[in-house]
This record gives structure tokens, C-alpha cells and sequence, in this order.
């Protein structure tokens, strides 16, 4: 225990390491301001909610047509469209056509029997979900009302996803920065001289894998901190994530519903419920990175080199896989969609059935735990090797 503290004390005296951090808690705040204006209309449909209730029944739509007029002709305009909406709202997922979606997607994959068979396979289970959901009357949530899918959007495909990229850089350089510490003050021979003194690179790994993720926290609850400042969460905690107002529905100028995907996803998710949630993933995929790290720079024994290896590793597996999507290559895209680039690439989409993403219930879930495994394996069949080999000064 003494030698963790020992490594996490090298970390905390590295300045270039919270600097980096303090840049990134900024840049977070940047994001923030500029997507006030999507914060202001989510806060007056947050508003609504707390004044109106979640659920939208006759009482809610009488109670929202006695709402004060509004300042502007075009936010009243967008009152009265809503409210005429509001009259015509029916359970979208009781009208789930499972069958349909299964032949579009054969149809679509058919280059690939094995993505059309494991896609086929998902939407069945996803059809049960639906089903489930239509009889808790999710779909009729007000949620924050026409701004829920652009606000849902902003706040996990741009802030969160900011925010997890700042977690996994962060964790990249600690772990390189403490593998090659050694090495850098030349003390790296002194160690490793003796059985014991190699033992240090396992304390070193896990001082790496901690140290992300008190990184990844800490950034997590100051950027949150500052986000419900501005945003108002008072009307939503309790608010269903099927909510079709999260297909983004309400801007359809004929209302369509078989235009919109539904958001289905794979558990009953509140608004609170699915952040958290969210939050978690994200801390397991920082750590994911992490051990990656640890692998590569146990291995290679060069911080640079070490670190240009991870940014090979990830930007060519994000690239095949998403050059396989756009040229429709699904034999390849399937199996890459379980790498962890590709699933940083699609936060939104976690825990739901995730359209043409994902091929499984919980792939998101099942892709992080299995890479969990393997960089925990690879890192320690790695630091066995470490023990065997001549150090390099």
C-alpha cells in the first residue's frame, strides 16, 4: 500500500497533469455556454413539467392549454402547434411494427447473413421491449417537450462525449507517465535489479488504473457541477427515456411516426437513471484505455512510442470501422462494432437497441466488460513478460 501512495504522490506532483485537467474542466464550460440556447428552451419544458406533471393525460393538456400566452407570435405559434400536438398524442409504441423494421433490416444486411441473423435476432428482443414499455404508457412522457431530442443529443453525443474523451486522455497519461518514470530519472536499472523491485510495474499499473478514474470522477462532478447550474433537471429526473418526444417526433411538419427510430432502450430508464448509468460506462470504458495503455507501454518501454502506438491503435480501428459503415461493408463493421473506439463513437446509443450500430441487446455493456477482461489480461500477461526480459536504459 505504501508504494501506491508512493506512485500516486509522483502523479499529483506533475503539474502538466492538472493543467491538462483544468484546460479540459474549461473547455467543458465553453461547451456549456455554447449550447445556452438549447438550455434555455429545455429549461422552460423542464418548467412545464414541474408545474404540469410528467405524464400527458387530459388533465396535463388542459393545464398546459391555460398556460400564460406567450412573450413572442413565434413562441406562441410554437405553443399553440404544441398543444395541438399534445391533443393528438397516442402511445407511439403500442403502434411498434417489429415485423416491418425485421425485413428492412434483412433486406439491408442481406450481404452479410451473419449481421442480418444477430441484427434480426435483436430486434426481436427490442419488439419485447417495446411491448413492455407501451404498457407502462412511457411513450406518453412530456419529457422537456419538442426540445428533448436536440437537448439529449447536446448533452450526450456533444458534453458528455467531451467529457469521456477527457477522462481516457487523462488516464493515458498517467499510465504512461508513471511506466516510464523510472526510466526517465534512470533509476529504472537500480529497480528492476532484483525480483522485487520489477514487482513495482504492478503497483505502478494499478496506481495508473486508480488514478484514472479519480480523474475521470473528479472532472465528472465539477463539468456536472457547472452543467445543472444552467440546467434545469427539477421536471425530468422522473421522466422516461421512451418518451417519443425523444425521436425528435415533434419536428416532422406531418408528425410521421414511422419516420423516427423510437428510443428503446433495454431498461426502464429514467432521465436520472440512464446519466448515471451513462456516468458508469464511461468511468469502465476510461479504465478500458487505461490497461490498454498499460499493455503498450509495458511492452514497448517508451512514453512517445508507447503513446503513438495508442493513437494508431485507435484512430485506424475507428477508421475501418466507420469507412466499413459508410461503404456498407458489414461483414467487417459487425465485429469491429465491438471495439472500444467505435464504442466511444456512439454514446447516445448506449443501452438501447441502437439501430444499425449495434447488433445486440447490451452490446455496449458486453463490449466494455469484455475488453475489461482482455486489457486486464493483457496487462498482466504483459507485466509477466516485463519480469523476464532486459531492461532497456
Amino acid at each position: 500500500m505504501s508504494l501506491l501512495k508512493y506512485e500516486w504522490r509522483k502523479l499529483a506532483g506533475m503539474p502538466a497533469l492538472w493543467a491538462f485537467a483544468a484546460m479540459c474542466l474549461l473547455f467543458n464550460c465553453v461547451l456549456l455556454y455554447a449550447t445556452l440556447w438549447t438550455c434555455r428552451d429545455f429549461n422552460e419544458g423542464s418548467a412545464i413539467a414541474v408545474q404540469l406533471g410528467q405524464r400527458v393525460d387530459a388533465d396535463f393538456i388542459a393545464g398546459f392549454a391555460q398556460l400564460p400566452p406567450a412573450d413572442t407570435p413565434e413562441k406562441q405559434a410554437e405553443q399553440d402547434k404544441l398543444l395541438d400536438f399534445l391533443r393528438k398524442m397516442d402511445d407511439t409504441l403500442a403502434r411498434y411494427d417489429s415485423a416491418s423494421v425485421r425485413q428492412e433490416y434483412a433486406e439491408f444486411l442481406s450481404v452479410s447473413p451473419l449481421s442480418a441473423s444477430l441484427m434480426d435476432w435483436k430486434i426481436q428482443r427490442a419488439a419485447l421491449r417495446a411491448e413492455h414499455l407501451a404498457q407502462t404508457g412511457a411513450a406518453m412522457d412530456f419529457f422537456v417537450g419538442p426540445i428533448t431530442g436536440q437537448a439529449n443529443g447536446v448533452i450526450y453525443k456533444i458534453f458528455f462525449k467531451a467529457l469521456l474523451s477527457e477522462g481516457i486522455m487523462l488516464g493515458i497519461l498517467s499510465m504512461l507517465f508513471l511506466l516510464d518514470y523510472e526510466r526517465n530519472n534512470r533509476t529504472a536499472a537500480a529497480v528492476c535489479s532484483s525480483r522485487v523491485g520489477r514487482k513495482l510495474w504492478r503497483t505502478k499499473a494499478l496506481a495508473g488504473v486508480t488514478a484514472a478514474l479519480a480523474l475521470y470522477l473528479l472532472l465528472v462532478i465539477l463539468s456536472f457541477t457547472a452543467f445543472f447550474a444552467l440546467w434545469n433537471w427539477s421536471g425530468v429526473w422522473n421522466a422516461s427515456m421512451a418518451s417519443q418526444f425523444n425521436t425528435g417526433i415533434f419536428n416532422q411538419s406531418d408528425f410521421n411516426y414511422d419516420s423516427c427510430r423510437p428510443f428503446l432502450p433495454w431498461a426502464d430508464f429514467t432521465a436520472g437513471s440512464y446519466l448515471l448509468a451513462i456516468i458508469t460506462l464511461g468511468a469502465a470504458l476510461a479504465v478500458v484505455f487505461t490497461l490498454l495503455t498499460a499493455i503498450f507501454g509495458v511492452l514497448i518501454g517508451n512514453a512517445y512510442a508507447s503513446a503513438l502506438a495508442m493513437v494508431i491503435f485507435i484512430i485506424a480501428s475507428w477508421a475501418i470501422w466507420y469507412t466499413s459503415y459508410m461503404q456498407g461493408c458489414w461483414a467487417v463493421f459487425t465485429p469491429l462494432s465491438f471495439l472500444p473506439a467505435s464504442l466511444w463513437d456512439q454514446t447516445l446509443g448506449w443501452f438501447t437497441d441502437g439501430g444499425i450500430m449495434y447488433f445486440i441487446p447490451w452490446q455496449e455493456t458486453v463490449t466494455t466488460a469484455l475488453w475489461l477482461i482482455l486489457g486486464g489480461g493483457g496487462t498482466a500477461l504483459a507485466l509477466r513478460r516485463f519480469n523476464r526480459k532486459d531492461v532497456r536504459i
